[in-house]
């Protein structure tokens, strides 16, 4: 009875490894797509300046394969042109969170009670405040400017991350394995740049890919809202909010840069769930090894 249950057991468990195995190959080709664009394409593209009796929002044919856009422009090579912004930008702003949140959450979880609170009261505080509104409030006061937009959005995902790493480096398992370590005699960067950067790897990074698509989306938002880059730039999140009235006469105008910005969100997420996966896997069988 029990070999016919392992051999069904394996049986069922084959075809899911082989779907899991599979998913690599979609995740690197969804991710691919839009990132090959975003760093080739404006090397390759031609110019995104109306053509001589170009017009605006004409379907896709000859001369032009994605069609123009409202103002007669190449759709195709405004999709080249704008990743690089898109991705720039996004991989910017979780570069400033991680950077500062990272920090600020291992300094709360140290064992100074007074520190804890005042880093996370703090936090809060920033917390509270929707991100549109204080993008608002930054253009409000002339502060337009793309960098500035990148810096905000930044800095409003901060408490979230510190968030996260002090969760993490509070989690009963991690704290027994530090204490075990300082008595050991091993100093603040042993603990911090070898242990704990090890046991917060994996829960960072998914939620870093998580909150990549969080920062595409207030992104895209301030741009729809006129807050960052002019109505003439080929950033994506500007074509989609461009060309949206012409979704129904010229839909590749908004569907080729919405596929390739859904693409991204997508790719990263499964590549990184299938990382982790594949180490969760991994660390038990090392663990009985080493035994």
């Amino acid at each position: 009875m029990s070999g016919r249950d392992g051999g069904v057991g394996r049986a069922a468990a084959t075809p899911a490894r082989r779907t899991r195995g599979r998913h690599p190959w979609v995740a690197l080709l969804l991710l691919a797509v839009p990132v090959c664009a975003a760093v080739v394409g404006p090397w390759v593209a031609g110019d995104t300046a109306p053509g001589a009796g170009a017009l605006p929002s004409q379907p896709p044919g000859a001369g032009h394969p994605l069609g123009t856009d409202v103002l007669g422009r190449d759709v195709l090579a405004l999709v080249l042109h704008g990743g690089a912004s898109v991705l720039a930008s996004a991989l910017g702003a979780l570069l400033i969170g991680a950077a500062a949140g990272v920090p600020l959450g291992l300094l709360a979880a140290g064992p100074r009670r007074g520190v804890d609170e005042a880093v996370m009261r703090t936090l809060d505080i920033l917390l509270a405040f929707p991100g549109l509104l204080v993008l608002l409030t930054l253009a409000a006061t002339g502060h337009r400017d793309p960098y500035w937009l990148v810096a905000v959005a930044g800095l409003l995902q901060v408490p979230a991350v510190a968030r996260l790493v002090r969760g993490a480096a509070l989690a009963p398992g991690t704290r027994t394995a530090v204490e075990a370590l300082r008595m050991q005699g091993h100093g603040w960067a042993y603990i911090h740049l070898r242990h704990l950067a090890r046991q917060l790897a994996a829960p960072l990074a998914t939620d870093l890919a998580g909150r990549f698509a969080v920062v595409l989306y207030l992104l895209a938002s301030a741009n729809f809202l006129g807050l960052g880059l002019p109505d003439s730039s080929p950033d994506w999140a500007v074509l989609i909010e461009r060309n949206s009235d012409a979704l129904f006469t010229q839909p590749a105008a908004v569907l080729a840069p919405a596929g390739l910005l859904t693409a991204l969100c997508v790719g990263g997420n499964l590549l990184v769930d299938r990382a982790l996966r594949r180490r969760r896997v991994r660390e038990p069988a090392q663990q009985r090894g080493s035994r």
